[in-house]
């Protein structure tokens, strides 16, 4: 296509930090992400896992000596207008099939709200156990 730009860059990864190493992975593991690489330290100060799910990769440390998130990060409203990463999203191609699987999961609960965003897409937003924001957006 003439115009169209191809870069040499693509995503590799979303890493985050959490308190609970096993508790993340097990909640990441409810959307289909596998463990490919892990690494601890031989005392256990530090855990990282990258987990896979088709084309994106999640690299999770878990530090035995954490600092607590602030508050006002924990909600979308609140951690928008601050500079930084925001959250990372899954995409579905039917929101209302992923909201039902979420229900009944047990991630979410029935104030979960489907809203259609300022861009024209159909979205809610969960929190993982450590309270980061997760987007899922109809594709």
């Amino acid at each position: 296509m003439k115009g169209m730009f191809i870069s040499m860059y693509s995503v590799v990864h979303v890493a985050i930090s959490v308190t609970n190493y096993g508790e993340s992975l097990n909640f990441y593991k409810m959307f289909g992400f596998s463990i490919i690489k892990e690494w601890k330290a031989e005392d256990l100060s530090i855990q990282i896992a990258h987990l896979k799910l088709n084309n994106m990769i999640i690299e999770i440390f878990c530090y035995k000596n954490y600092v607590i998130m602030p508050e006002k990060s924990k909600e979308l409203s609140t951690d928008l207008p601050m500079i930084g990463v925001k959250h990372f999203a899954f995409g579905v191609p039917n929101l209302g099939e992923a909201y039902e699987d979420l229900l009944a999961k047990g991630i979410i609960k029935n104030n979960v709200k489907i809203t259609i965003g300022r861009l024209g897409k159909k979205y809610f937003f969960i929190k993982d156990p450590d309270g980061i924001l997760i987007e899922i957006i109809e594709l």
